[in-house]
């Protein structure tokens, strides 16, 4: 994987501007400069600088053009609809767009090899912001995320500025961290590259994010059981797998993620289906086009859901993301939202074990589009694109020799 000392082409080093910048998007995301958050705010401006140089790409975005498409109409009917349009519903429609599209803008002008070493780079990094927060809260000192150098202060009302008891390395919540460690752990264990694949997965673990736990075993036991490996791949598989669950059973340093989990009640738990009671007090309309409001937190203090569902201490309603798409996209904005995964599955079926992850986590995550959806989307896509390419050479070079 690292190849830190290697002078081939493909050596970790052989990274790209652009590519280290999207590596570093899902960090980047989590701050901004007043209402203009680099979410969007950073996409906007490499879609500015690539805007003159369009190029093609051999992956197909029909289902995704179709998602924006109804997205757009969505958006615009219901810029009409409601009775007053808060400012914070404009902002989210311009931002709606620019996620979808600058991942049809950057995609085309990425490179799987360098986008992959740029990952492994940042992943590194930020594995080592781990092993500190690690250390700090072992100490019983208080953390907040790593602030990126150059970056603005973050205000005392930002999530990314609390102060926590839960390792984030440069992230601002533990399933962030454990969302973006997936992708070295996917790419590392097609390159089956064990025990670097340990060491993230391992630190996923750290992070006590009961989703990246989750997530982690997933793929494991996923590439276990369904590729075609040898014998002493699948061993070693089985041995990572029984040493992370002994690691986090028994390491101090995962102590906090087992005390998250012992205590979690089911009232707490309860927060993840208050989609599906939501969706069962809808009238038939809203089901098919999706809810009257800006959002379901509008809705909630409306008074429109009628339901006991679980609201947080601060009023805050967690709502995950596949019942906000259904809720506030109605059925047929989650059947674009879906056909997006499965057009990503239809192109290139290796793509299986990150996609399958991902799609579950749309049911505990609640952030639809966002700068999570763009990233996944990005490396999803970018890898197709490499696999087609690299299958279009195979068959040429056989051709040839035949």
């Amino acid at each position: 994987m690292f190849g830190l000392l290697s002078k081939n082409k493909e050596g970790i080093f052989n990274v790209g501007l652009l590519e280290m910048a999207i590596a570093l998007y899902p960090i980047i995301a989590g701050y901004g400069y007043g209402s203009f958050k680099l979410a969007f705010g950073f996409l906007l401006i490499i879609d500015v600088c690539l805007i003159g140089r369009m190029r093609q790409s051999n992956v197909s975005f029909r289902q995704l053009y179709q998602y924006l498409v109804f997205v757009v109409l969505h958006n615009t009917v219901w810029l009409f609809l409601l009775q007053s349009v808060p400012n914070y519903f404009v902002n989210s429609c311009i931002a709606d767009v620019i996620y979808l599209v600058s991942i049809v803008l950057i995609v085309p002008h990425l490179d799987f090899v360098k986008l992959k070493n740029s990952i492994y780079i940042v992943a590194v990094v930020c594995i080592v912001g781990m092993i500190y927060h690690v250390l700090m809260i072992q100490t019983g000192h208080s953390i907040q995320p790593i602030k990126l150098p150059f970056m603005p202060e973050m205000g005392s009302q930002s999530r990314l500025y609390a102060y926590l008891d839960r390792p984030t390395s440069f992230f601002w919540e533990p399933q962030s961290y454990a969302s973006f460690m997936l992708v070295p752990l996917f790419f590392l264990l097609r390159e089956r590259q064990m025990l670097f694949a340990f060491l993230v997965a391992a630190s996923m673990l750290v992070s006590t994010s009961t989703t990246g736990i989750l997530m982690a075993m997933f793929m494991l036991a996923f590439f276990l059981l369904t590729q075609k490996q040898k014998t002493w791949y699948r061993v070693l598989v089985v041995a990572a797998i029984i040493g992370l669950v002994y690691f986090f059973l028994y390491s101090s340093f995962t102590s906090s993620g087992l005390e998250k989990l012992e205590n979690t009640n089911l009232e707490e738990n309860n927060r993840t289906i208050n989609g599906l009671l939501i969706a069962q007090d809808m009238n038939f309309f809203d089901l098919i086009f999706g809810v009257p409001f800006a959002n379901l937190q509008d809705a909630y203090e409306a008074g429109y859901i009628t339901r006991n569902i679980i609201v947080m201490a601060d009023g805050i309603v967690f709502v995950s993301a596949f019942w906000v798409c259904l809720c506030c996209q109605g059925v047929i904005g989650l059947f674009f939202f879906m056909n997006v995964y499965w057009g990503i599955f239809k192109q290139n079926k290796a793509v299986s074990p990150y996609l399958i992850c991902i799609i579950i986590s749309l049911f505990s995550n609640p952030d639809i589009l966002g700068a999570s959806y763009v990233f996944q989307l990005m490396i999803m896509y970018v890898f197709i694109s490499y696999n087609q390419k690299h299958d279009e050479q195979l068959e040429y070079s056989n051709s040839y020799e035949n």
